[in-house]
């Protein structure tokens, strides 16, 4: 690895951003624990997070790459030997590919198994709308969540066929679940919109939490707001099939749809 440096005149947050449109990552560095847990993040750290258009790494003070590891009672407890996983939060509805695959190849190149979380919300009886369904239990629902996030990973799953994928959902807020997921891990991966105004910096509210709450390194990935869907090539030229998954999200999703034929 070639290390050099580099002093540059301007305000901190541009530099920096200039320097990441030539890089595949950025990686920036806490000032220190903000209260018990999380990251000091000043307003260079979420300037640059809110506008880059590169992934960005947010590491505390300290980190070391020994704390990748697992400890010896944590590999006896788990049953597994290596690094610390890498946690992914995905939402079902907007599983974007640039942050499915960064998650998928970090943890490739980590040797480490790869958490997935979705989390949901239980609908409140009051705000059903006419002919949905209300009185399904619980587990029924988890059940169901669970088949989307198994859909949206399948591709992935066949790419990256040595990774290690644990898949789970939970019924909670998607800031209470990740910070509770990530303990412990070695990496949180979470997705960030670039938005259509770029002078306005803003991270949104799950990575603003995550990011001064979580106690691990946690990596930003932003997107475009495209929802980039595989498609199955079929021999027969006759009639069209999109399959379950970009059928579901072209029908209900708010958002463009792209879709990418493959074999």
């Amino acid at each position: 690895m070639r290390l050099y440096d580099e002093q540059v005149e301007g305000p901190a947050t541009a530099a920096l951003l200039k320097a990441a449109e030539d890089a595949d990552l950025l990686v920036l560095g806490s000032r220190g624990l903000s209260g018990f847990t999380g990251f000091l993040v000043g307003s260079v750290a979420l300037g640059v997070v809110a506008k880059a258009a590169r992934p960005v790494v947010l590491v505390r003070a300290g980190e070391e790459a020994v704390n990748e590891h697992l400890r010896a009672h944590d590999r006896t407890a788990s049953g597994r030997a290596g690094n610390r996983d890498v946690v992914l939060g995905v939402d079902v509805n907007d599983p974007y590919v640039e942050v499915l695959d960064f998650g998928f190849e970090t943890a490739r190149l980590r040797d480490a198994r790869l958490r997935v979380l979705h989390a949901w919300h239980a609908p409140n009886p009051f705000t059903l709308g006419p002919g949905e369904v209300g009185l399904v239990s619980e587990s029924q629902r988890a059940e169901e969540w669970l088949g989307f996030l198994s859909a949206v990973l399948h591709e992935r799953r066949d790419k990256y066929p040595d990774v290690e994928v644990l898949e789970t959902v939970v019924d909670d807020k998607a800031s209470n679940a990740l910070l509770r997921a990530a303990t412990g891990a070695g990496l949180l991966v979470v997705g960030h919109r670039l938005t259509e105004r770029p002078t306005v910096p803003r991270t949104g509210p799950v990575t603003h939490a995550v990011i001064h709450h979580v106690g691990c390194p946690v990596a930003v990935v932003p997107h475009s707001g495209l929802l980039v869907v595989g498609r199955r090539r079929r021999r027969a030229a006759v009639g069209s099939h999109t399959g379950p998954v970009a059928h579901a999200l072209i029908h209900h999703v708010a958002r463009p749809v792209a879709l990418v034929p493959h074999d």
